[in-house]
Order: C-alpha cells, then structure tokens, then sequence
C-alpha cells in the first residue's frame, strides 16, 4: 500500500474517532446538565421527606405538615385538614430553589449583617431515614429578586418567591372547603329540620338532578345556588367544639358522596360541623339560602336539559328500530343513507323535545320497554347512555306518556311523539 494511501486512511480515522467523541458529548450534555442540575438543588430529597416544620423565630410561632398515609395534613400549631393548593405552591418553590452563591460583595458579610442571627423563617424536612435539611432565611431582597439564605451551614441566595409563600397566614394553611370531596362529589342528601325542605339529588355530567321527593331537573338558577353552597369557602376556623359549644338554629344534615367517599355536614344558622374536621366551619348564612326553599321552587319544569346548537346526532328508535340522523352544513341526514330530511320538521321535533316539561298527571313508570326514544347527542358517533334520552309510551287511549331515561315517573304529554315521528319516517304499519 503507498504512503498516500496509509495517511489518507490514518487521517479518516483520526477524523471519525473526533466525530465520535462529539457525538458522545452531545448525546451526554443533557444527562451531565440534568446531574447537575439534581446536585444543585438545595432539598434533593422531597419525595422521601414525611415532615415539613416553618417557623419564625421573630414571632415565635410555626407551622408543621407531617405526611401520614399518602396525605400531608397540619400536625403544628393545631392538628386540621391542609390547604392542598397552598401546600402545592410550596413544594413548586422547593423544586425550584437552587444553590445560588452570594454576591463577591456579600460573602464577607456576618450572620449578623445578612439577617441571619435571628432569621425571619426557619425551613427544616426531615426524612423517614433521619435525614433533616435546614434553611435559614434573612435579609430580603438584597440583589433584585433574592434574599440572603444559609442552607445546612451555607450561605446562598434564596427567591423572594419562595419568601412570600412561607408569609402565609397560620389560617391560610388550613383546608378553607366544606369538604375534601372537590370533584368526586356525586350525590347530596339534605335532611332538614323541617322535612318539607328535604331532598336528594345526584349529578350526571354536570346536571344536577332531583331522586327524592321527585324525579327532575334543577333549575338553571337552582342548580348554580347549590354548587355555590356545596363549594363556600369557610369564613372563619372556629374553635375546636365542645360539648357546651353554642352553635345556633340547626338547618340540618348534609350528606355528600362520590366515588366510594362520603362526608357528613351538621348545617347551622351560620356554621358548619364537619365529620372531617374537629372545629367549626363558620360561612356566610346566604350560602345556605337553597336548603330553605322547597324542592318544587328549585325544579325546572323542562324534563331533558341539552343546547340544541350544540348537537351532532339525534338517535330515534321507534317499533324497535334506530334511525341516526346527523346535522351536515345543508340540514340532517341520515347516518347510513343519503337521503335528507326537512330540516325544518327535525328541527321542530328537537324543539319538541327540549320544552317538553312535567305535567300535573304523572303516574309511576311502566314495567315495559318504551315504546319510543329520542336521544340527542353533540357527537356524530353517538353513545346513547351518555346521551340525554326521552321515552315515551301508549297507553290503551292512544295517550303518549314522557319521561326521561332515568326517571321514576312519567307524565301526560301535550305533543304526540308518536305521531310526530311516525310522520318524519313515514312508516307504515
């Protein structure tokens, strides 16, 4: 082989090995930086810690968390519910607080000179292993955004974010909801002092709806006053109750559930007794304004809630038989054909089917299957048990009875149904 070729092959070589390195150096920096971005972190250890303990020694109180069962609760200065918002804004800041050295000109500056002998806050962990962390917090805002910090013997910089969370109020920590359902909250049963107050209702893709003393919809205004009243927010932290506590007129007992969960309320005048929680709720009396109004002040008269502008499919079985119409830009059409419809007559039958409202003959649900169904869906591929449905069934007087799907009564309707959309299909018999 000639010498051209040799150095020609040792000079690939030498070339591909740099490339190589590079190579690896580029695929590896993220990793390095993540490294070093985990070893910079000042509480590296969040997710095995069990007690948080703030304190300021200025004032000589504190605030303690301390993790039991996969829960964080306040264990200091009294033993309540945590608000979990409030706790989560902490541990954001505790993910984001890093080693920030001192300025040059700080860094010869005493304990004393940097606030640090009698620190404003006091932030110590401490892990199921014995590990404990300590963060002291003096002067702030000594270089635009930070205050002076020592963590574990070293001095560093710390956030004024960080600060003002720590500033909360002791009250602030605690959980301010009626109750720690938030979202899982499915059914309510009210039972007043006065029984013609009473009643139960259940909430289905965010409708609230009446099961006891009747079957029916909330009214619009009904049904904002009782999510405004299951969601107050506690005015006050009483005191822990006693047995001589004077609490007031009694309302009476409400019991929330949802998703295997369950908490029960003792409703006054003006507070609450939570089972969840050793002190009384004190809130707003007009919170409470919807459990003294009889339950056929708070019904809608409408039997289906639903905005027509928001449909894509309406689902009609009539004889056993399905018919899927779907709304194209030009009116509705059938799913599996392409005939179109008068767009005005469905339009009229959904209508029909959104005023349809409980009459005063109504009468229990028959045993057999409905004779007719409308269901009204905002998706083109319909799923009919989500989907609010009205049912309707002859009587022996050719009498067209209405109800919705989950109703135990039905009522004497107005508009024949049956008719109606036998017309639309044209079926003969």
């Amino acid at each position: 082989m000639s010498k051209t070729k040799i150095l020609f092959m040792v000079i690939v070589l030498i070339s591909a090995f740099a490339a190589l390195r590079k190579f690896n150096a580029t695929i590896n920096a993220p990793e390095t930086l993540a490294e070093q971005v985990i070893a910079n972190q000042l509480f590296s250890e969040l997710n095995n810690i069990e007690r948080i303990v703030v304190s300021r020694p200025r004032y000589g109180n504190s605030v303690s968390f301390i993790l039991d069962d996969e829960r964080w609760s306040m264990s200091e200065p009294i033993v309540d519910a945590v608000n979990q918002s409030a706790l989560r804004a902490l541990f954001d800041e505790f993910n984001d607080l890093r080693m920030r050295d001192l300025p040059l000109n700080l860094k010869n500056q005493t304990a004393a000179e940097l606030g640090l002998d009698t620190p404003r806050f006091v932030v110590e962990t401490y892990s199921p292993n014995g590990m404990k962390h300590t963060l002291l917090i003096g002067a702030q805002s000594i270089q635009s955004d930070f205050g002076a910090g020592q963590f574990d013997g070293n001095t560093c910089l710390v956030p004024n974010s960080f600060v003002s969370i720590l500033s909360r109020s002791i009250d602030s920590w605690r959980d301010q909801r009626l109750s720690t359902l938030g979202a899982k909250l499915q059914k309510v049963e009210w039972q007043a002092v006065d029984s013609q107050y009473s009643f139960i209702a259940y909430k289905n893709d965010n409708v609230w709806r009446f099961t006891e003393p009747f079957d029916g919809l909330f009214s619009l205004k009904a049904s904002a006053l009782l999510d405004a009243a299951l969601g107050a927010r506690i005015a006050a932290l009483g005191d822990p109750l006693t047995s001589n506590y004077a609490l007031g007129t009694k309302l009476g007992r409400l019991s929330l559930s949802g998703k295997g969960e369950s908490v029960n309320l003792e409703v006054y005048g003006d507070s609450v007794v939570s089972d969840e929680r050793a002190f009384v709720l004190h809130v707003a009396p007009q919170r409470f304004a919807i459990f003294q109004q009889p339950p056929l002040v708070l019904r809608s008269q409408r039997i289906l809630d639903f905005n027509p502008q928001h449909l894509s499919a309406v689902v009609v079985r009539y004889r056993q038989e399905n018919f899927v119409l779907l709304k194209s830009s030009d009116g509705w059409r059938d799913a599996t054909a392409s005939k179109v419809y008068e767009n005005h007559i469905l339009v009229d039958l959904i209508d029909q089917v959104r005023l349809a409202e409980f009459s005063d003959n109504t009468k229990v649900r028959p045993e057999r299957e409905a004779d007719g169904m409308i269901a009204m869906s905002i998706s083109r591929v319909p799923r009919i048990e989500k989907c609010p449905q009205l049912l309707w069934w002859l009587d022996s007087e050719q009498r067209v009875w209405i109800g919705a799907k989950d109703s135990k009564q039905v009522c004497l309707s107005e508009v024949n149904f049956e008719l109606g959309v036998k017309a639309i299909f044209a079926i003969k018999h």
